[in-house]
């Protein structure tokens, strides 16, 4: 803790030019994610690309299928990530786009969808995803080979639909995503915000659980962190350095980003798992946390919550992975993610280790601050090795 402290009167005064990026960088009735996808009545002939084809499918869902000039014969789906649940429904666009575009220009099939809802939307993120495979087949051709990809969220509905699909698909690639669970993600973004409260007392309205209703991030929280951090930045130093959070960050401007970043998902997620749930899923009733300068008063003061069985299976339902992997999967993650921690990688090593599966499993790692803060040649070179082990039976290395 003293370095840290050290570190910050070396810092000085700091102008702070923030950069939040939260996207890919989103009914309870049980639904069937082992059934079949849709597949072509009858054989359908390729078209010939270039080609786009838009469309609806499900209660609002809207799908977009991108064929090249010379296609060779393979399927990518794409999954997208978390978006508020407030946002308009839309197709993925922004830069994802250049991914989607270097994946033509090789010569593969692109297709991905919107999904019916926003939000927490693992359940309909599968769903939807594994629709496009059979629909691509009817309009276009049935896939010789299929890859799923996604970021974020998105990377989870590629984890579940290669752990609970796998005869759909021939490869994964989830990136910067809660492998390791969405119990375990929700942890984390919850302790991030029950501490902050206790070192940042009545800066953010409500607590982590109780989230005023029409709280607006941006107007509301935003400015207010940033002024309570700027103002007592050994405070919030203290706070990033408690163990069962260890918030990553370079710089002053990185850490208040990474603080705001988190608490994001604990003020729109917690609006958006009260909607879905209707029962507390959060519990720190026995967690001791470590790190800080005084433990003792940290554990007495910080807010204590307890969840419900309802709540847990949810979160566990949607989704808890188990590691039995069929397929080759190939994740991808940076080493300084403060939305999803890089702690979630070996969380889910350890699940397929148990799972006796390990030989299925590539994870690498890129040395760099921020979510989902990949380059396109880092996210094409990992594509094309997740490729080549497909096709040669021979993993990369990580």
């Amino acid at each position: 803790m003293t370095s840290l402290i050290g570190r910050a009167k070396a810092v000085g005064p700091f102008s702070l030019a923030l950069f939040l990026t939260l996207g890919a960088c989103t009914g309870d009735e049980a639904v069937d994610v082992t059934s079949p996808a849709l597949e072509p009545t009858a054989a359908a002939a390729r078209v010939v690309g270039p080609a786009s084809i838009q469309g609806e499918i499900g209660p609002g869902s809207l799908y977009e299928l991108f064929v090249p000039a010379d296609w060779n014969g393979d399927l990518v789906l794409y999954a997208h990530g978390y978006r508020a649940p407030r946002a308009p429904i839309a197709l993925p666009r922004g830069g994802v786009e250049g991914l989607k575009d270097a994946l033509l220009s090789m010569g593969y099939g692109v297709a991905w969808s919107s999904y019916s809802e926003n939000g927490y939307a693992v359940r309909d993120g599968v769903i939807r995803t594994r629709q496009l495979r059979g629909i691509f087949a009817s309009k276009v051709g049935k896939p010789d080979r299929t890859y799923i990809i996604g970021h974020s969220l998105g990377g989870m509905v590629t984890l579940m639909s290669a752990e609970k699909n796998p005869g759909l698909y021939d490869g994964a690639m989830p990136m910067c995503s809660f492998l390791g669970g969405g119990p375990l993600e929700v942890d984390y973004i919850q302790d991030v915000r029950v501490l902050f409260d206790y070192f940042f007392p009545d800066v953010v309205p409500g607590d982590a659980m109780n989230i005023p209703e029409g709280l607006d991030f941006g107007t509301q929280v935003i400015p207010a962190v940033i002024q309570a951090v700027s103002a007592n930045f050994p405070a919030a130093l203290e706070l990033a350095a408690v163990d069962q959070i260890d918030l990553p960050y370079t710089n002053p401007a990185e850490l208040i980003n990474s603080i705001l970043s988190t608490l994001f998902f604990n003020v729109v997620g917690t609006e958006d798992f009260d909607a879905r749930i209707h029962r507390p899923y959060y519990s720190n009733t026995g967690r001791m946390y470590t790190g800080s300068s005084n433990d003792e008063a940290l554990n007495a003061g910080v807010d204590r919550f307890e969840s419900s069985p309802a709540g847990d299976n949810y979160l566990k339902h949607w989704y808890e992975p188990d590691g039995k992997l069929d397929i080759p999967v190939l994740s991808l993650h940076t080493s300084m993610d403060a939305v999803v921690p890089l702690f979630h990688e070996p969380a889910y090593a350890e699940i397929v280790a148990a799972a006796g599966r390990s030989d299925m499993l590539v994870q690498r790692t890129v040395n760099r601050y921020g979510h989902c803060a990949f380059t396109g040649a880092e996210q094409i070179g990992a594509f094309l090795d997740l490729v080549t082990w497909v096709e040669t039976g021979v993993a990369p290395t990580p």
